[in-house]
């Protein structure tokens, strides 16, 4: 049964539908999850293993190399990295995406990583500890607060947290709540050797009695009257203070305190691993994250509810910072999206009320409505949530979804006009061009398949996109042939004097005469579209490239690098002189500092650095975007005037999945020492380099070691180890555990060391007293040493795949685009001289989009098979479809005008862009040429069919091309989109242009049509 005729014979149930659809659509919008980013999948996993004492070297080849040996046997591993660093091994692991398409996918292939991880712990040397995995470490805290207080200690801060953390689980949705910032606490023993050594006292000696003082210890039990009691003594040490008063032993059996010979005091670990702050106060940072496919937003909102609710319980002078709230990210982005689509909705009902009509733009104008709001209730029912990319597919498909109501309006309107019944002009209008509209529809999904279909990480985080076109496309086509009608029946009003079926209108006399001149210069048409092709393609050569585009979000990202090995309180330092200059800056809202590692994920595109004591990082909110480009100016300016002792580099965070410095040359090689040679000829060339900045290698700069040269032969003589010596050492500089002090479920350990004279001067190694567990007499380092001396090494090693891989990095300065520093760049690099077995591969921007592309290429030639199939199948020939696939590379010409006028990078979602933009355009030369060959097919003269077929589908092509232009154009503000609304803006204009004058010269040229077979000849 014809679909129109349906509708309107049956229009309860058309009714049910539409009253369906748009109650299923308010209800979607209001209850769907709603993200900033999709849900994106990090395939990463963390094995953690320490090995003190250990060498980078010596933990790469006995700890790391064992692990990544057990992980090569996994066929779901795809990349192993290994950070190797004094007395610590990170093996990174990315699992494939076909192995973890799916999230429960993921943690099976997690669950058995752990358990060979737990097998090859066998396999370790002695001193390693169990390897652990973190298998969470592409979690995304999206809501994120700090949390400071004026005369708190950072103890106190935290057990606020913990008492918080409790209130914010009870909220809905709320999966897990992390902390950063909590500084471990520690009982201090100092201990000068002199003095003990003045007492006769034994430090060995002392370590056992404050052992024996507070274990915990069974005194068993006994039996009394029928009863079997516990006995359990007491006596434990209670406060500080009590351990002043431990009584020790010593040489002449004296009662001697520890308080005589020892300063004990309670602080924090010594030295820090990890520092935060916000606006210069010291800070523990709490970040919350939500359960997978809940409302971020709503959930939100409710932890704000919580903390408002419990703010009676805050201690007076506490504060809690809102630092970053994904729900607000969230809620803007939505109401953007209203905002767009309102907008957008308006543009399409102006545009069709001035070139159609108030009637058929209220018939357009209500389809639309209704598809979208049929979309938003299919989006809600198979789990598309609200986000960046599927609210940008909605922007996106808006202009097309009218093409096919234009088409049947345009039919029922004409027909109306001409004194038709509408039942009748209905049916006939959708029975010749259903298959034609079907067609065109399916060559606009398939145009996005490609994106939809590609494998890895880039197609996973747009694959929305195609989706929801899909959905929304269908449904288009869906109410096109079967609302429109309905609507049009009770919308559209015979007209007391019709028209002849042949009267034209002003425009369509115009189009029409001007074909005929373009007909009669058909040869001269295409030769000059060729031209201007050739013209768009060396004009291409001059639009810049690129990869994603900056994030929305008002941040910007300051990290800063001492010299390997800088102590953390030296960073620290540095990093609050610098915080506190950057706080005066205008346009600056607030600082969060972060000293020794990154912070947690707090967005998705956000990576947190490996611990390090020299690394430093501000993530500075601003109070606009329109402040950032010259604050990263000012902020640069003043770190390289005021410390150029570091390496700094400031930066905004990049939406889509790339990471690190914009340009990265990766050598790898078997020799460590060959590879730093290379990549410092490669970091030479970056630094002189004036648009480069923050130049660095991954491996960092070699360190200065301080060296104990162990001899064995005198060792063995007076009965130290070489483990002895390294045990004293230990002790001395860094101090050892000797027991635990409890304070009610708090286990703090108490911590032997030397007194500052004695622990922060390296130059006295060689004085120290190393015991002989063999005499039981102590003797000087020099007599098992034959030199303490200071020496290089390197601070860090890394390796891919087992083998030895390090970058030359650097950013391009602001204002320059990361594919002209690459085009400066890489033809110096490339002309280093690698020895036999060392290669080169680049990484970075250029790494991620040739990734990304690569990708792509796997599923574009696919795409483009499909939509040629289509077109053929179509028109069951091999002409029309060549007429039609000839247009699709001149849409290259208006990308280009469109680039190069707006200097707008061809960057990844503007090669999407190319791809939609071709569907949009087979789309309409499929209505234009059906139309043709239905003339044709009617019986008329073929010359007058060309003139006739073009000149009535005139106003549809161009209507649906000019309504999907307009509706794209309040992307041009999303800088994710942009360069996707440019491409399809030019490209699309010029396109239509070109549809409507050189097609039928083609078509009239391809089929030999002559001017004189037309019904006047």
């Amino acid at each position: 049964m014809n679909p129109a005729a349906a509708a309107i014979q049956f229009r309860l149930i058309s009714w049910i539908v539409v009253i369906g659809s748009l109650v299923g659509g308010t209800i979607a919008y209001n209850s769907m999850p709603r993200f900033e980013d999709p849900e994106f999948t990090i395939r990463i996993a963390q094995i953690v293993t320490s090995y003190p004492g250990a060498t980078p070297l010596e933990v790469a080849n006995e700890v790391s190399d064992v692990i990544e040996s057990e992980l090569q046997e996994m066929q779901e591993v795809d990349e192993i990295t290994s950070y190797n660093y004094w007395g610590l091994s990170i093996v990174q692991v990315e699992i494939k995406y076909a192995f973890s398409e799916t999230k429960p996918e993921l943690q099976a292939t997690f669950t058995r990583m752990r358990n060979k991880i737990r097998d090859v712990g066998r396999d370790l040397p002695a001193g390693a500890s169990t390897p652990l995995v973190n298998d969470e470490y592409g979690d995304v805290y999206g809501i994120y607060y700090a949390i400071t207080g004026d005369g708190f200690t950072i103890k106190e801060l935290y057990d606020y947290a913990e008492d918080l953390r409790t209130d914010i689980l009870s909220v809905d949705n709320v999966a897990k709540v992390e902390f950063r910032g909590n500084q471990d606490e520690r009982i201090y023993i100092e201990i000068s050797r002199e003095r003990a050594a003045a007492f006769g006292v034994s430090l060995d000696t002392v370590f056992n009695d404050l052992a024996e003082q507070n274990s915990v210890v069974s005194a068993g039990d006994a039996a009394l009257g029928g009863l079997r009691l516990e006995i359990h003594p007491t006596g434990e040490i209670t406060t500080v203070e009590q351990i002043g008063g431990t009584v020790v032993t010593g040489g002449a059996g004296d009662v001697i305190y520890l308080r005589d010979i020892a300063t004990i005091r309670r602080g924090y670990v010594d030295p820090a691993t990890y520092l935060t702050r916000f606006n210069g106060e010291p800070a523990i940072a709490l970040a919350v994250s939500n359960v997978s496919g809940s409302n971020v937003a709503k959930m939100g909102a409710d932890i704000r509810t919580k903390i408002d609710n419990v703010i009676g319980e805050r201690p007076i002078g506490i504060e809690v910072h809102e630092f970053y709230h994904q729900g607000d990210a969230v809620n803007e982005s939505v109401s953007s999206f209203a905002s767009n689509v309102i907008a957008a909705v308006a543009i399409v009902l102006v545009t069709l009320f001035i070139f159609m009509g108030a009637r058929s733009a209220i018939i357009i104008g209500a389809t639309l409505v209704i598809t979208i709001a049929a979309t938003l209730f299919t989006m809600y029912a198979i789990g598309i949530p609200m986000h960046r990319i599927s609210l940008g597919a909605l922007i996106i498909a808006l202009g097309m979804l009218v093409d096919n109501s234009i088409v049947i309006t345009e039919g029922i309107l004409v027909g109306v006009q001409q004194g038709r019944k509408k039942l009748d002009i209905s049916m006939e209008i959708v029975d010749k061009t259903k298959w034609a509209l079907l067609g065109g529809t399916a060559v606009g999904i398939i145009a996005f398949a490609p994106i939809g279909l590609a494998p890895g990480n880039t197609g996973e985080y747009c694959r929305h996109l195609f989706y929801v076109i899909m959905i929304s496309l269908s449904y288009s086509f869906i109410f096109a042939v079967t609302i429109v009608p309905l609507l049009g029946d009770l919308i559209f009003q015979e007209p007391k004097t019709p028209k002849a079926a042949d009267e034209e209108g002003a425009f369509t006399k115009f189009y029409t005469g001007m074909m005929r001149g373009i007909l009669y210069s058909r040869y001269v048409v295409i030769l000059l579209t060729i031209a201007m092709f050739a013209a768009a393609v060396y004009g291409f050569g001059f639009v810049k490239s690129g990869f994603f585009p900056s994030a929305t979000t008002p941040q910007l990202s300051v990290e800063y690098w001492l010299p390997e090995g800088t102590d953390i309180q030296v960073t620290n330092a540095d990093m609050a002189i610098i915080e506190e200059e950057i706080r005066g800056f205008e346009g600056v809202a607030y600082v969060h500092s972060m000293i020794g590692a990154g912070t947690m994920r707090y967005m998705l595109i956000y990576n947190p650095e490996n611990p390090n004591n020299a690394f430093g990082q501000l993530i500075v909110r601003t109070e606009n975007l329109d402040v950032i480009p010259d604050l990263m100016v000012k902020i640069q300016a003043y770190l390289d005037e005021e410390f150029p002792a570091a390496q700094s580099r400031v930066s905004r965070y990049t939406l889509g999945p790339s990471s690190g410095a914009k340009i990265q040359a990766a050598f790898y090689g078997p020799d460590p020492a060959e590879l730093r040679r290379i990549s410092n000829e490669a970091l030479g060339i970056l630094l002189r380099e004036p648009t480069a900045t923050g130049a660095k290698t991954s491996w960092r700069d070699e360190i200065p070691v301080i060296e104990s040269n162990y001899d064995p032969e005198r060792g063995n003589r007076v009965g130290v180890s070489r483990e002895t010596v390294a045990e004293t050492l230990s002790t001395n500089f860094s101090g050892r555990v000797i027991g635990t002090y409890r304070e009610g479920d708090d286990l703090i350990p108490m911590v032997y060391r030397a007194p500052d004279n004695e622990r922060l001067r390296p130059e006295i190694a060689s004085s120290i007293q190393v015991p002989s567990p063999k005499t039981g007499e102590t003797v000087p380092l020099t007599e098992v040493t034959n030199s303490v001396r200071f020496a290089w090494g390197d601070s860090q090693l890394i390796r891919e795949d087992r083998v030895w891989m390090i970058s030359a990095e650097a950013d391009p300065v602001p204002d320059v685009l990361a594919s002209d520093l690459l085009s400066v760049v890489r033809p110096k690099i490339e002309a280093i001289e690698l020895p036999s077995g060392y290669e080169l591969k680049w990484k970075g921007e250029i790494g991620d989009s040739e990734e990304a592309n690569a990708q792509l290429a796997g599923t574009i030639p696919l795409g483009i098979l499909a939509m040629v199939f289509v077109v053929v199948l179509l028109f069951n020939a091999v002409r029309q479809p060549a007429i039609i696939w000839y247009l699709v590379p001149l849409s290259i010409i208006g990308v280009v005008v469109g680039l190069l006028a707006t200097d707008t990078a061809l960057e990844f979602m503007a090669i999407l862009g190319l791809l939609s933009l071709s569907g949009l355009l087979i789309k309409n030369a499929i209505v234009l040429v059906d139309e043709i060959d239905l003339q044709i097919r009617e019986g008329m003269p073929r010359y007058d069919a060309v003139l006739k077929g073009s000149s009535s589908r005139v106003r549809p092509v161009m209507m649906g091309a000019l309504t999907t232009v307009l509706g794209v154009i309040p992307l041009m503000g999303d800088i994710f989109f942009r360069s996707m609304a440019v491409v399809i803006i030019f490209g699309l204009s010029f396109a239509t242009i070109l549809t409507l004058i050189v097609l039928p010269a083609l078509y009239a040229t391809v089929f030999g049509i002559k001017s004189s077979e037309r019904a006047s000849a």
